[in-house]
């Protein structure tokens, strides 16, 4: 028999030892009212301190049926941290305009070549632009217009823009997936 080098000698000497559970993040799949944590789905963290003393916050999802290996220690900590009063958050959907902030920013190009799609032309967002009454938000949208390399979904001048036209939020939402494939 031959020594694998890397190998540790002891493996369990090189496993942090979980000292606090912290928790459930809130998550579709997960049951806040389960009290079996052998039978939750969702996603946990908690810190634990290496053999070296640093100490690290980590992340781990658990599944039904993948109670094995490391996720035993970690569902019998939170089993713990449930028996001592520990609550599972109840998941709340986003709102629109919390999935709107998270949208892929669009490259200027991607975004000017969209409003041309739209019929939009760049004199009207000039037109735009002039309508702001306050000079430092007026300025500061024709710097973005003329010189940003991306548009968010949720950015002043995009939102102007919809308003302008008539469109609805969800209106601009699909043309916003349609202006990423340009």
């Amino acid at each position: 028999m031959t020594d694998q080098p890397n190998a540790p000698a002891d493996f369990n000497s090189a496993t942090p030892a979980i000292t606090s559970f912290g928790g459930f993040e809130a998550y579709h799949e997960t049951d806040h009212t389960e009290v079996d944590m052998r039978r939750i789905t969702g996603a946990c963290f908690y810190e634990v301190v290496w053999p070296d003393g640093s100490v690290e916050t980590l992340y781990t999802s658990l599944r039904p049926g993948e109670n094995f290996g490391w996720s035993l220690k970690v569902i019998e900590a939170a089993q713990a941290w449930r028996n001592a009063g520990g609550v599972i958050p109840e998941w709340v959907p986003p709102t629109p305009e919390e999935i709107r902030a998270l949208m892929p920013t669009l490259t200027a190009r991607q975004f000017r070549h969209g409003l041309l799609n739209t019929n939009t032309l760049p004199s009207e967002v000039d037109a735009i632009i002039a309508e702001i009454e306050d000079e430092f938000e007026k300025e500061a949208a024709r710097i973005d217009w003329e010189h940003a390399n991306g548009f968010e979904r949720l950015h002043p001048l995009v939102v102007a823009w919809g308003a302008r036209l008539g469109f609805t939020p969800e209106v601009i939402d699909d043309l916003w997936e349609y202006f990423q494939t340009i």
